[in-house]
C-alpha cells in the first residue's frame, strides 16, 4: 500500500533519531539541500524528490526504501517478499512485519502478477486442510485481478466497530441464492463455522474481500 506523506514523515524521522543523524550535515554530506527535508518533515511539502533520499541513502550507506517507506526491490526478478503473516480461518489482527524482518521468496508467478504480487505467512490449524502452520500464500489484490468467484480462496479483511482491522484467508463458497460463504478448510471441529460475508457478527462492521490467493509455496519440513 502507497505510504501517505505523514507515514513517510515518520519514517524519516525515526531514521534520523535512531541513527542520532543531524540533519544539516547529512544533508551537506549528500550534496541535496537541507531546507527540502526540514521543509518535508514540517509539512510543508508533501514530498521528496526521489534524488534526494537516494543521495541520503548513499550517505548513510543504506537501501532508499529504509528512508522512503517503498516496498523494498526484491533480490531476484522471480522474488517476492513475504512481509508479513495471516490466520487461516481465523480473523486476527492484520500483521506487516518489520521491513528487517522480510525475507525473498523465489516462485513461479505469472507474468501480469509479477509485480503485483504479494506473500504472507499462515499462522494457525484452521486451513490445515490446505496450508500448513508455516505455509506462503501468494496473493493479488482483488483489483489488479478479477472478482472472486466460488471455490476461490480469498484473502479478507473484517473492520471492526472498534476500528481495529483484522484478516484472514479462507475458502469462498457462494450458494444457489448468491449468499457468499467463508469457510475454513480445518481438521478441528472448532475452526469448521463457515461465515456470512453480507451478515457478519455484530461486532464486525464490514468484511471486505481484499485479494485472490494464486499459490502457495509449503517449506519441507525436517
Amino acid at each position: 500500500m502507497e505510504k501517505t506523506p505523514d507515514e513517510r514523515r515518520e519514517i524519516l524521522r525515526k531514521f534520523i533519531a535512531d541513527n542520532e543523524l543531524k540533519i544539516a550535515r547529512w544533508a551537506k554530506d549528500s550534496g541535496v539541500d537541507k531546507n527540502s527535508i526540514y521543509n518535508f518533515l514540517n509539512g510543508h511539502s508533501n514530498a521528496l524528490d526521489p534524488r534526494t533520499y537516494g543521495k541520503l541513502a548513499r550517505t548513510a550507506e543504506v537501501p532508499t526504501w529504509r528512508l522512503s517507506g517503498d516496498a523494498p526491490e526484491p533480490p531476484s526478478p522471480t522474488s517476492i517478499w513475504v512481509s508479513g503473516h495471516v490466520e487461516a480461518g481465523s480473523f486476527r489482527e492484520a500483521v506487516e512485519w518489520d521491513r528487517s524482518q522480510w525475507y525473498p521468496l523465489d516462485v513461479p508467478v505469472p507474468d501480469r502478477f509479477r509485480r503485483k504480487a504479494k506473500a504472507l505467512e499462515v499462522r494457525g490449524f484452521s486451513m490445515d486442510l490446505e496450508y500448513k502452520p508455516g505455509a506462503v500464500v501468494i496473493w493479488v489484490d482483488v483489483l489488479d485481478s478479477r472478482p472472486p468467484r466460488d471455490s476461490d480462496h480469498v484473502i479478507v479483511y473484517a473492520q471492526h466497530r472498534d476500528g481495529k482491522t483484522e484478516a484472514t484467508v479462507k475458502e469462498l463458497r457462494v450458494d444457489e441464492e448468491g449468499r457468499r460463504w467463508l469457510w475454513p478448510r480445518s481438521t478441528k471441529p472448532e475452526h469448521q463455522q463457515p461465515m456470512n460475508v453480507d451478515n457478519p457478527p455484530k461486532e464486525v462492521n464490514s468484511i471486505e474481500i481484499k485479494g485472490l490467493v494464486i499459490g502457495d509455496y509449503r517449506p519441507r519440513m525436517h
